[in-house]
């Protein structure tokens, strides 16, 4: 596995894995709305590589951990720029430590979508969950 955008930086490398995820869509029955089954079980089965979400504009299908690429290109951050520093410190100490973040995404409407009860719609805002674990380099 090659450099990936947003995941070390001079002190760490780090590693995801999704846990979770929550959503809100630009319909009128917002986060009520349920996905299709079909998005359930492709996410229980196979949570970092599920092409579950849509980019509207390519038709490109994404998995969370490529989403979570794409959030962090767009704000070019890295995933240092979203964590405790608490976390930071420790790992630092420690040569390693994990913490559970929520990343906070908005979109536009017509930006993402997924398949939900109500067919394919779009994703106004999504919290990928995720515990990422720290490695100190050379540590």
């Amino acid at each position: 596995m090659g450099i990936r955008a947003g995941r070390e930086n001079e002190d760490f490398i780090f590693e995801v894995e999704h846990i979770g995820m929550d959503m809100d869509f630009h319909h009128p029955k917002d986060r009520d709305l349920g996905l299709d089954a079909s998005v359930v079980e492709a996410f229980e089965a196979e949570r970092e590589h599920a092409e579950i979400f849509i980019q509207n504009a390519t038709g490109t299908a994404f998995s969370a951990d490529e989403l979570l690429d794409w959030f962090l290109l767009q704000t070019r951050t890295t995933l240092a720029d979203h964590l405790p520093q608490g976390a930071l410190d420790k790992g630092a100490q420690t040569g390693q430590t994990q913490v559970y973040v929520t990343f906070p995404i908005r979109f536009e409407p017509g930006g993402f979508s997924m398949r939900t009860e109500e067919g394919v719609q779009d994703l106004s805002t999504l919290k990928l969950m995720a515990k990422v674990t720290l490695h100190k380099r050379g540590g």
